[in-house]
């Protein structure tokens, strides 16, 4: 089956008597327990069973076996967020002693978690071009246990080349995450590219109505899961039922949403590349791009993400044009029916790849409006913008 059919179609679990085309919700803390044996033998129900509400019901498995599918995994293991999938897989991947590798694009909230965190747990990190490809071998020592990908990136959109960074860290004997949230995996699938851990933060694209906070991790070896689902009830990790109900939902058109967004972005972005505010425009599928070879090499679509690297002359006048805008609302995330848009007073910290911007950004999520009312809309707030240009040509 493809994509499309695999995220509608129930997993292989046992319906019952009562059949539904909606998954059931299945809430529970406490699991009972036929006999007093099944009772004190629960324990060995964690991994594949049912033990605890903590840690799992038949709606969350569901939700898990349909992910594991769509990602070619083993197995995978959803829980409270996309950062807390970061979390986890780091701590489950690296040992005190040992150095984890991440890409200077990665997601910003990482930054202070490896020097706050990691740090204190006796665990160095570092970071990387994310253009580094095979090249990144030049930097892998034998202390490094994980090296990250973030392809692309979240707000600089850089494509890496997976698959020759996943050679290079096999042959260190270092394992490989990759955030895959800007793709999920009807796009992209990270474990086919030699990836040992496919993280996707749920809240976005595949959730899809910006109502929910889930996170995923997938994997090809079981044993890896055995690991992160133990590391995940050390740290009390568990998902709601309900919440799973509501991922499973938005799953079932996700393949139409991804589509919808990636032809009204392809639109938008057209648009802010000819416009004289816009110093560069970073959207993967377009030409020019970073990495846009890569992504036409291993990628199976585009997203609703991308963004603008301004002029330093539209920095004045940005603040009113995004105020102006009445169908993008201001905030973090992306993923969601409603279109959003999050400014950036200046291109986010670099301490490995300097950018050689200097202007403030604007990363624009595309939602399910009309395009046509979102061109109107970007049309009339961003119009004053280019009198910027004039007034800092004649100061």
């Amino acid at each position: 089956m493809r994509d499309p059919t695999l995220c509608v179609t129930p997993g292989d679990g046992d319906p019952g008597p009562f059949q539904s085309l909606a998954v059931p919700v299945h809430r529970a803390s406490t699991v009972v327990f036929p006999t007093v044996a099944a009772y004190q033998g629960r324990r060995d129900e964690i991994y594949d069973g049912f033990s605890y509400g903590l840690y799992g019901t038949p709606t969350s498995r569901e939700l898990e076996t349909r992910l594991a599918r769509l990602e070619g995994a083993a197995r995978t293991l959803v829980v409270p967020s996309g950062f807390a999938a970061i979390a986890l897989t780091t701590l489950a991947a690296v040992a005190p002693g040992q150095r984890v590798l991440f890409p200077d694009s990665i997601y910003d909230t990482v930054r202070p978690f490896a020097a706050h965190f990691l740090a204190g747990l006796g665990i160095a990190s570092g970071y990387y071009d994310p253009m580094a490809g095979g090249g990144l071998g030049e930097q892998l020592t034998d202390d490094v246990g994980l090296v990250w990908v973030e392809s692309p990136g979240s707000m600089t959109m850089e494509v890496q080349n997976v698959s020759a960074i996943a050679a290079a860290a096999r042959a260190r004997g270092a394992k490989v995450a990759a955030d895959n949230t800007w793709a999920t995996p009807l796009r992209f699938k990270p474990l086919a590219h030699g990836v040992d851990f496919s993280i996707c933060a749920l809240s976005k694209y595949v959730a899809g109505h910006s109502d929910v906070m889930m996170g995923s991790v997938s994997v090809g070896d079981v044993d890896l899961y055995r690991r992160l689902k133990d590391y995940s009830r050390y740290l009390g990790y568990g998902v709601s039922a309900d919440e799973s109900s509501l991922v499973l939902r938005g799953l079932e058109t996700l393949a139409v949403r991804m589509d919808r967004a990636e032809q009204s972005a392809t639109r938008l972005a057209d648009w802010a590349a000819q416009q004289p505010w816009a110093a560069e425009v970073r959207f993967p599928p377009r030409p020019g791009s970073p990495g846009h070879d890569l992504w036409k090499r291993d990628f199976t679509g585009g997203a609703g993400l991308f963004s603008v690297f301004l002029h330093e002359w539209a920095r004045p006048g940005l603040a009113t044009a995004v105020e102006a805008l009445q169908l993008f609302a201001i905030g973090a995330s992306w993923g969601g029916t409603r279109s959003l848009v999050a400014v950036l007073d200046g291109p986010p910290l670099r301490t490995a790849a300097p950018l050689l911007h200097k202007g403030p950004v604007v990363r624009f999520s595309v939602g399910l409006e009309d395009a046509d009312d979102l061109l109107a809309d970007l049309a009339q707030a961003f119009g004053g913008l280019a009198s910027g240009e004039s007034s800092e040509r004649h100061g």
